[in-house]
């Protein structure tokens, strides 16, 4: 198609039949968004962790931990193995741990089992928050719980077989409301 001179400058806004590869030039005006100032209040957040290794018994047995931090708005309690929550609101709880066989592992002798507890018991009733772990590998459970102020959170471990420990776990919580 070769341009027509008659139609000159008609390619900027008007249609023209002769120039069909023109459009419209539209300028889009910079948006400003409304000025919202932020909540004044911090939202919770706290871990634990540690790195040594652990036995594990055939019923679940509390997780211990030998890191603390960072906190805020969160506490550790008296025996330095749970989350302690400040303030009630809805909260994402993550656990990483690693399973450790003390000997060769038998692919029959089961897996270490880990439970995310609020209180000492699990955080689910319906045992939905257990999460099982095979031998040399880690695992990563995340759930979101509503939490009050002064509920423990913390994690349990157990294994059908003694030769099961765990090494190289942390505990987050984070609040999300």
């Amino acid at each position: 198609m070769s341009f027509n001179h008659s139609n000159k400058g008609c390619h900027k806004i008007k249609y023209c039949p002769m120039e069909t590869k023109f459009f419209g030039k539209f300028i889009a005006g910079d948006y400003v968004a409304p000025n919202i100032p932020p909540e004044e209040r911090t939202m919770a957040f706290g871990s634990l962790r540690s790195n040594t290794l652990e036995d594990t018994a055939t019923v679940q047995t509390p997780v211990s931990f030998d890191v603390v931090g960072p906190l805020s708005n969160v506490t550790v309690s008296p025996t330095g193995n749970e989350l302690v929550v400040n303030e009630s609101g809805v909260y994402q709880v993550t656990v990483s741990i690693n399973a450790i066989a003390f000997a060769a592992p038998d692919p029959t002798d089961g897996y270490l089992s880990a439970t995310i507890t609020v209180n000492g018991m699990p955080i689910f009733t319906q045992g939905i928050a257990v999460f099982n772990i095979t031998s040399r590998n880690s695992s990563a459970y995340i759930v979101q719980a509503a939490l009050n102020a002064g509920d423990q959170v913390g994690v349990s471990a157990a294994s059908e077989a003694f030769l099961f420990g765990y090494m190289n776990r942390s505990l987050t919580l984070l609040q999300l409301q």
